[in-house]
Order: C-alpha cells, then structure tokens, then sequence
C-alpha cells in the first residue's frame, strides 16, 4: 500500500457502533437523533424542490443564507452553512491551526475535534472535566499558552452534557482576545442558551450549530457556522462552492419557517420526558447525570448486560469507553411515551 503522512496513519477511523444493525428498526436513543419523524412542511417542501428545481444543478446559497439568517437574528453574511457541523469543525480547524500548533479542549469530547485536528498534524491540549464531569473552570485557562491557536468550548458537551456559564465564554474572549475562541452549541434549541450575543461586541467567537439534532435532521446533513464576515468569507474558501445540498437546505427553510413541529418535540423532550426519566432512575437507585440537552450519562453495575438487554427490547442507547467514561451509558430521550417504553424494559432486566 501507498504510505499516507504519519499523522493519518495514526488516527483511528470513526466506527459507528450499528454496523449491519438495521437502527430504523429499533428506538434510537444511542446518538442523540430526534426519535421522531421529519415534519410535514420539510417533507412537503423537499418533494417541491426536486419536483420544480431537481438535482441536476448546483445549489444556490443566497435564499437558505437569508433565511438561516433570519431564524438566527444576524446579517447573511455572517452564517455559512456546511455539510453537517462536521465539517464546520473541519473548516474552522483548518483555518487555524498548522502542524504543531495547540488547540485547548475540555476532555473528554465530541471525537470529531481531535480527529479534525489530527488530520492537520496539530496538537490537542485536553483539560479534564472535574467531579460529575462538571466544566474546569479553575485550570481551563490555565492551559492557554503562547502557542495556543484555537480554543474550542462544546456548550452543553458531548458527551457529558456539561454546560458552560456564557459569563465565563465572555470572560474568556476578553482575557484572550487574540485568540479564536469555537463555541460549539449543537443542542442549543434544547438548551435556549447561546452565546450569539457576544457575536456583535467580539470578533473572535466563532459559533457552530447543526440541524441534526432538534430538527431531525441528521441523515441530510447540514449545519452551519456563525462568525464575523471577515471570518465567514476566509471559512467559504475553505469549504468549497458546493458543499451542502439543495433538498438539505429546502427542508432546513420550511422548519425555521414553520418552527412549531421543533419547538413542540423540544417543549416534550425538555419538560416532560427529562422529568420522567429523572424520577424514574431517583425512586430505582440509578445513578446518573442529567446535563444540559436531550441525554442522560447513566451508570449500571453491568453496562454491557444492560445495553444487550434494552437492545434485545428494540432500544439502542450507547456505551461511552475512554478515560473517566468506562462504566458509563449515554441515552438520549425521545418521546415522553417512548421514555416510559424504555423504563418498563430496564425494570424487566
């Protein structure tokens, strides 16, 4: 075989953890996914955009960038939507850090960060989450050095659920200014919490947001970055003319034209189906942490018996492995009646 840089040859790929598992069969609470099914205003508007505009052309930003815009209460130009936040965390990384530059992150967390910076021979400084994964606001900063290129902030964390106060991603952009600071807010419309606001009075925040979580959306990919339009227009170069596709963004227009299916399956998450399962694991002595978004980290003597056993009741929910995570089940939340489906079958173990 050809050889590859060494850095490439020494990452490992991401594996998902369903292989020759049929996922659309069981209750899918392993990635984090909106259980439920895509609204109609995004069906309907997709089968319009193949019907009268097709696929056999590029697509044209201008109208998703107006209107992702507009749902985000900033100037087009400063939105780029990608292909999935993967890429926005490719294309930010990218535009940052070379070979041996330091990027800070609190560990452990979502895997596509160190992959990302691995891919550009970059080195990762991880700050270790504290006592019940709680964020390191004491030693965080401390890890900032003169060779520091990027700091990354995943805000609620994946996979913790760790929240982190918007005063403290303030006070950081102030104590370094000369630094891009990533504010990753994948879960934002379960959380309502943001640092948007900082956009206007700081140039080095850059935000990173998806539309595979709360509007269901995950298998068309698209996300999109926030930033200064100095900063949006040097990230375009990175991430090509024709990244996203056209069916992505028609359906991403109709849900934030029509945000009531999101907000109506976020008000049940949030509000109904967290409260149950909280209760439930509290009156059947199951530990857990609750976080800020749409999962729970739950821990069981026997993880792998648990994890078969709700496997073999259709449900799929995932087994974290790594430092501080061994021992430790992810589960995401669906419905407040799937919820009660999942808690009947734990208690039948």
């Amino acid at each position: 075989m050809m050889p590859v840089r060494p850095n490439i040859a020494a990452i490992h790929a991401y594996k998902t953890p369903w292989a020759m598992l049929d996922r659309m069969e069981y209750l899918r609470l392993d990635l984090n996914e909106n259980t439920q099914d895509l609204p109609e205003c995004a069906l309907e508007r997709m089968v319009q955009f193949i019907r009268e505009t097709g696929v056999g052309c590029y697509p044209d930003y201008r109208v998703a960038n107006r209107q992702l815009a507009s749902y985000c209460g900033v100037p087009a130009e400063c939105l780029l939507v990608t292909n999935g936040s993967d890429q926005g965390i490719d294309i930010v990384l990218r535009a940052f850090l070379a070979p041996g530059d330091e990027m800070v992150i609190a560990r452990p967390e979502f895997a596509m960060f160190g992959n990302s910076a691995a891919l550009l021979d970059a080195k990762v400084v991880g700050v270790p989450y504290g006592e019940q994964f709680c964020f390191p606001y004491e030693t965080f900063h401390e890890a900032v050095t003169p060779e520091t290129r990027l700091i990354v902030i995943i805000n609620p964390n994946n996979p913790t659920g760790t929240p982190v106060s918007l005063e403290y991603i303030e006070w950081f952009l102030l104590r370094f200014p000369n630094v891009p600071i990533l504010v990753d807010e994948a879960y934002y419309e379960y959380t309502g919490i943001s640092a948007l606001g900082l956009l206007q009075k700081y140039d080095n925040v850059i935000l990173l947001r998806t539309f595979s979580k709360a509007f269901a959306m995950a298998g068309l990919r698209l996300g999109y970055i926030l930033a200064r339009p100095g900063l949006i227009t040097e990230f375009e170069k990175i991430r090509g003319p024709f990244a996203v596709n056209g069916v992505a963004l028609a359906a991403a227009i109709a849900q934030v034209e029509h945000p009531e299916g999101m907000r109506a399956h976020v008000d049940e998450i949030m509000n109904r189906s967290k409260p149950f399962m909280r209760s439930f694991f509290e009156a059947n002595g199951i530990s857990f942490i609750e976080g800020a978004a749409n999962f729970f980290l739950v821990s069981v003597p026997n993880v792998e018996r648990m994890v078969d056993h709700l496997r073999s009741h259709k449900i799929l929910v995932r087994t974290l492995h790594g430092p501080r995570l061994d021992g430790w089940i992810r589960m995401g939340l669906g419905s407040l009646q799937e919820m009660q489906r999942v808690s009947a079958a734990m208690l039948d173990l």
